[in-house]
């Protein structure tokens, strides 16, 4: 298989396809052309998210670097919007879990202040499944720190 573009580029398209699926996921069935339009976008955005998914892992099996800077960006990047869309969805549920919360923006700032550890205070956890999300988030995100850190700093002890 043949090497698509500059290695920067999967992590960006993956970037925007789940930007585009996270907006584009349909909460309710409102007009059937809305609701058509709204899936149509969520699978293009999935789409480019399973071609760069695919391409690392041919990547891969072809003997490129398995825990590549770029593949856990991609999976950092899957992690927050995955957990954005959680935490707007249990939101959805139930109004009460986190104060401040309304749009998928909102999910998205509070995702990333969360993982940050900035903590404003603005948007904020209040119901218990809500804190209980934030707690593995957390932790998750200290795990994937960690490996980050032992990843560079393993490469820069093995470098000539």
């Amino acid at each position: 298989m043949r090497r698509i573009g500059p290695p920067w580029m999967r992590p960006v398209v993956c970037l925007v396809g789940l930007l585009i699926a996270y907006y584009a996921f349909p909460l309710g069935f409102g007009s059937p052309p809305a609701t058509a339009a709204s899936m149509i976008l969520t699978a293009v955005g999935l789409g480019l998210l399973g071609w760069t998914l695919v391409t690392e892992l041919l990547q891969t099996r072809k003997g490129g670097e398995t825990r590549s800077t770029r593949v856990l960006i991609m999976l950092l990047i899957l992690l927050v919007m995955t957990f954005s869309l959680v935490f707007f969805l249990v939101n959805k549920v139930d109004a009460d879990q986190i104060a401040g919360l309304n749009t998928r923006t909102d999910a998205l700032y509070f995702t990333v202040v969360t993982m940050a550890t900035v903590g404003y205070g603005d948007v904020h956890a209040e119901g218990q499944l809500a804190r209980g999300l934030v707690i593995g988030l957390i932790i998750f995100n200290i795990v994937v720190v960690a490996s980050l850190y032992r990843e560079h700093t393993s490469r820069r002890e093995k470098a000539p």
